[in-house]
């Protein structure tokens, strides 16, 4: 988004691209957009654009997994300095599916907890829906009673704040957690039933997908993919259920695993139907499967389904009474299992850097951000008297000029007092510059005791200050004018050289219609001139 909240014309390409599957024109789009906000310094649209990378990098396995990761990652950092709560809570919980596919468990919990944690405090439950979502599906290799109840809360969510068919995915979400428990219960020998929420589970799918309304909750699943997500989830629970139990239950085990896409359904996909055609005793069929996800190009991007695989082959060679084999297989396993630990322990230093690396970058930018507006408070401000400076003044008085031709009869009145001091070269000459700088820092002193809170004192030139009155006639300006007078007569200016006195003139005029700075400027010095002509002929 641009700083005026309208979209940015690359980021909504790129969003676009990626809607049509383009993922191609989708990461060019990001890319240039990401180009043009970083010499632009814009954080949100950098912010965006990062976000886009990584869900195209999600969607093209050629891309590291590692890539989508650090890009999420990055996004989630800029919308948190950008100040975008809503933003950073999503970019988050992308943070967080991520890291479950990579199998860093422990750190996708603590990104999607952040995650929920944040879009709580925002007031649409929507954002808090995705949250719980994808905090389900972090925890579902933890503690599966607690990701039952994430997704529940995400369900819920879902159906009040956003519409009835976008439970569909925290739904299937919750049978992929009992598909995962009961993945479990089958390396571990215990009994793998199917419960009966998982039952009732399916049978809401299934009634959401005969009133057509299986639609996603979140961005980067298409809701096209849904009745075939929900195909491939029927295949594995069937690996569990007794034959015939639910009727039309959809097997699609033998189906070929290469016409899947995008490359995660493919791997669900494989490792699901590895384990219905284990479970049905068609051993070929599942090795190849088995062949597949270990041998995949794309495996490195989902850890988590290749550890599974590893046990499956384990258990489909003890079943073919090859015990040397399967220990074999087993070793392989570990191998893999103690590699992703080690992996987990250098990703959490990679991580620790980063976040030191975000942390001088955050206070960088606080820096920055302080000298900024230390440079707009010293490009605003005369130095040697702290009043608002000529430039400031022009300003101001631009502005209130258009508003009182804008509002024309109904504008409210306003006054501008020019101040003269008096003979201030003769003060120079006869008590130095130091004398008559103190003189200057002495007025503005005097300026801001008479000021009002709305009022505005400046140093136009010189010797030369203007007060602007705001929602004040001419009549209400005059005893201000008036007690500025005296105040700058009953001044001791003897403290600051003996023998010194300053007088000063002063000329008021209120704003018309039509003015221009230089004509209320003209006649507020015309009235100046004129009471200082005044005074002079009473001496």
């Amino acid at each position: 988004m641009t700083e005026e909240g309208r979209p940015s014309p690359g980021i909504e390409a790129a969003r676009q691209a990626l809607v049509r599957g383009d993922v191609a024109a989708g990461l060019s789009h990001a890319s240039d957009a990401l180009a043009r906000a970083k010499s632009s310094g814009d954080l949100s649209i950098q912010a965006h654009a990062f976000d886009l990378l990584a869900r195209a990098a999600l969607r093209d396995a050629r891309m590291p997994p590692q890539q989508a990761l650090a890009h999420a990652r990055q996004s989630a950092h800029l919308f948190h300095l950008a100040g975008d709560v809503r933003s950073e809570s999503i970019a988050l919980s992308q943070v967080a599916y991520l890291l479950t596919l990579q199998a860093y468990a422990e750190e996708a919990i603590e990104s999607a907890t952040l995650a929920v944690q944040l879009a709580e405090t925002l007031p649409d439950g929507a954002h808090t829906a995705i949250a719980y979502n994808y905090l389900g599906v972090a925890t579902l290799c933890r503690d599966s009673d607690y990701a039952r109840r994430a997704l529940l809360r995400s369900a819920e969510l879902a159906r009040v704040h956003v519409h009835a068919g976008a439970v569909t995915q925290p739904l299937i979400n919750l049978l992929f957690n009992e598909l995962h428990r009961l993945e479990m219960c089958r390396q571990t020998g215990q009994p793998a039933g199917v419960g009966a929420q998982a039952i009732e589970t399916l049978e809401q799918l299934r009634e959401l997908q005969r009133d057509g309304e299986l639609r996603a909750l979140a961005a980067e699943h298409d809701h096209t993919l849904a009745p075939l997500l929900l195909q491939v989830v029927e295949t594995g629970l069937g690996a569990f259920l007794p034959a015939g139990s639910i009727p039309g239950l959809a097997d699609l085990s033998e189906r070929p695993i290469d016409s899947l896409e995008p490359h995660w359904l493919r791997a669900l996909a494989a490792w699901l139907f590895a384990r219905r055609a284990l479970e049905d005793g068609r051993l070929e069929r599942a090795q190849a499967l088995i062949d597949h996800l270990l041998g995949a190009p794309d495996r490195l991007h989902h850890t988590r389904v290749l550890l599974i695989a590893h046990h499956m082959q384990v258990d489909l060679l003890e079943r073919c009474g090859r015990p040397v084999e399967a220990l074999a297989a087993f070793r392989a396993f570990r191998r893999e299992q103690l590699g992703q630990e080690c992996e987990n322990m250098a990703a959490r230093e990679r991580i620790a850097a980063l976040r030191l690396a975000w942390r001088q970058q955050s206070r960088a930018l606080a820096d920055l951000q302080v000298s900024t507006r230390r440079f707009e408070k010293l490009s605003l401000e005369d130095s040697l008297t702290g009043l608002a400076n000529r430039r400031h003044l022009e300003h101001q008085v631009d502005a209130m000029l258009r508003q009182t031709e804008a509002e024309g009869d109904t504008a409210l009145p306003w006054c501008l007092v020019m101040i003269d001091i008096d003979r201030f070269k003769q003060i120079n000459d006869l008590h130095s510059h130091v004398v008559g700088d103190e003189v200057l820092r002495r007025m503005a002193q005097l300026l801001r005791h008479v000021l009002r809170q709305r009022d505005l004192a400046a140093r136009l030139a010189g010797d030369e200050f203007v007060l602007i009155l705001p929602d004040t006639d001419e009549r209400g300006a005059r005893p201000v004018v008036e007690r500025l007078r005296g105040e700058i007569a009953r001044h001791d200016w003897g403290a600051i050289s003996p023998g010194l006195q300053v007088t000063a003139s002063l000329g008021l005029a209120q704003a018309r219609t039509g003015d221009t700075q230089a004509t209320l400027m003209r006649r507020s010095d015309l009235q100046m001139y004129a009471d200082k002509s005044l005074r002079r002929d009473d001496a």
